[in-house]
């Protein structure tokens, strides 16, 4: 089963009190090489790793994403992002555009279920699944 992987799962993981499951999550998807994730989170990632006072912080990120497939923003995803957000603007159940364009990247892989810690703002999105990573069962 492939998994698109938010930006929130990884932070579990990079916290100093890193959250257990989604710590055991993301060493599952490096051992099946299964997990997707967009640059729109490689970005999300860049910041906090540019912010932290630790040097090797940047390091650490990108080695973490090293073992997920990168899905890049182009046209048609841009396209659809914005096609979902005004969907919700319009709805009055908006969310933050980048989390749209995750959405988007996901599902041009074909893949419709986002392990996410933000199951609020995913599960508005029609077509998405919003799980956690004790959901996903792996």
């Amino acid at each position: 089963m492939k998994f698109f992987v938010d930006t929130s799962i990884f932070v579990d993981y990079l916290r100093k009190d890193v959250v257990p499951a989604s710590k055991s999550f993301i060493k599952s998807l490096m051992d099946v090489n299964t997990g997707y994730t967009s640059t729109i989170t490689v970005a999300e990632l860049s910041v906090g790793a540019h912010l932290s006072p630790k040097k090797d912080a940047l390091k650490k990120t990108l080695n973490l994403l090293a073992p997920v497939i990168l899905v890049d923003i182009d046209r048609n995803i841009a396209i659809e992002g914005g096609r979902i957000y005004s969907s919700l603007v319009k709805s009055g159940e908006e969310i933050e555009l980048n989390d749209c364009l995750i959405a988007a990247a996901a599902t041009s892989v074909g893949i419709d279920a986002i392990v996410t810690r933000n199951l609020k703002h995913f599960g508005r999105i029609e077509g998405i699944r919003a799980i956690t990573p004790e959901e996903a069962g792996i």
